[in-house]
């Protein structure tokens, strides 16, 4: 956990002990998921699920550029970052009301998620998908708020001036946010109600029974490479296997059928048909000859 200019930034496994700890004074019923469209993958440089730009200066860049639109800080409360570490917003914090969708703030919490999730954008890492669905999980149940499509709402499902429209409707929402292509379901409420949902749930169930801990970033890495390292020692087994029980091949067979009565079956590895050979052909007296 490390706190720096205008921003707390912490890994998803110390989220919800820091979340217990606040003190939450204004009445808050409403969950706002969004992407942040820019900053994106493309332009925080991510090579191989590792960005290049610094995210200080990512975190402070969409600070900046909120500033120069005459609001008083960070949109937001939070931010969850492409490699599921999650930032909290000091000059916006979670008793303040956010500039997420104008208009409908007032009880909402507003959350960012680093990326363009429209069709043809950025297809979210396993490590943000699970850093915000613990996310909203634990904010659920910290502030009570149902699971539901009602109070974990969408910015499409708004008009520009904020009022209220149930769902994504082209030509009359705001926006795409969170993206038509968020979570691989889009930005519908049938979507939501398809996969981010139930996904909250089976989280906050997974939290109720006591495992509360997710793996961090660094921890989802290192998983990763050794199921990677694991699959490949399988398959190199198996092929190393498969070379020591394979059938008599054809430049073996003269041997094979030589010392038939001396020999179990037809299967070996490939250095015994290899040895069997060079011992018929010094017992038969064959030479080989010269290449």
């Amino acid at each position: 956990m490390i706190t720096k200019g205008n921003f707390l930034l912490m890994e998803p496994s110390e989220f919800k002990v820091w979340l217990d700890k606040q003190n939450i004074t204004r009445k808050i019923d409403k969950l706002q998921v969004h992407h942040t469209a820019s900053p994106n993958y493309s332009t925080r440089q991510m090579v191989n699920g590792i960005a290049k730009q610094d995210v200080w200066k990512c975190l402070e860049g969409m600070r900046s550029y909120h500033l120069s639109q005459g609001w008083s800080g960070t949109g937001q409360n939070i931010t969850v970052l492409e490699d599921g570490r999650i930032a909290i917003s000091l000059d916006r914090d979670l008793n303040k009301t956010p500039a997420g969708i104008k208009g409908a703030n007032t009880g909402a919490l507003c959350i960012e998620i680093i990326g363009n999730f429209d069709q043809g954008g950025d297809t979210m890492s396993t490590a943000q998908k699970h850093s915000v669905i613990h996310l909203y999980a634990c904010l659920a149940l910290k502030l009570n708020i149902p699971i539901d499509t009602s109070h974990i709402v969408y910015h499409a499902w708004y008009t520009s001036s904020g009022a209220w429209l149930g769902d994504y409707e082209r030509g009359e929402s705001s926006k795409t946010c969170p993206g038509t292509n968020f979570f691989g379901d889009g930005n519908t409420r049938a979507g939501a109600e398809r996969g981010f949902i139930p996904a909250i749930k089976t989280e906050l169930k997974r939290i109720k029974e006591g495992d509360v801990d997710p793996m961090t970033s660094e921890e989802k890495k290192q998983m990763e490479e050794l199921k990677a390292t694991v699959e490949s020692q399988a398959k190199w087994i198996a092929a190393q296997k498969a070379k020591e029980n394979m059938k008599c091949p054809k430049w073996a067979v003269p041997a094979y059928e030589f010392y038939n009565p001396y020999i179990a079956d037809n299967k070996g590895s490939y250095d015994f048909w290899r040895q069997l050979v060079i011992n018929y052909r010094k017992e038969v007296g064959i030479k080989v000859q010269p290449q």
